[in-house]
């Protein structure tokens, strides 16, 4: 299956994330944090997809996406936004690699629909 980056300050979200994609088959890692993240990317590890977090400190969802978009090597890796905010869709337009977002609080089967989803939508590498 496929391999997930998980990227929320809140651990128990993450792992809860992570127990249910790993259910599906998936290998799952998570971070907690936007420079967390990017080190894990940095590290050589390319993920089919990752699910970040809006809300978190450090660095923010928007400004996470825009380091992604900003290199090379993690421009066209797939995001899909975990948001407790209504009205993201609009802050996040413009970045082509974002393709979903999911409201939380969210349940097991709209997560794995949309990862689902996603995963399907992703351009080839």
């Amino acid at each position: 299956m496929a391999k997930i980056l998980v990227v929320d300050d809140e651990r128990e979200t993450a792992q809860l994330v992570a127990i249910i994609l790993e259910k599906e088959g998936h290998q799952v890692v998570q971070a907690h944090s936007g420079p967390e993240a990017l080190d894990v990317l940095h590290r050589a590890l390319t993920p089919d997809l990752i699910l970040s977090d809006v809300t978190m400190p450090d660095m923010d969802g928007y400004t996470f996406v825009s380091q992604l978009q900003a290199e090379e090597g993690t421009r066209d890796i797939p995001v899909v936004m975990l948001t407790g905010r209504d009205g993201m869709k609009e802050t996040f337009q413009l970045f082509t690699n974002v393709l979903d977002f999911i409201s939380k609080p969210f349940d097991a089967k709209e997560l794995r629909t949309r990862v689902q989803s996603a995963l399907v939508q992703r351009p080839p590498r």
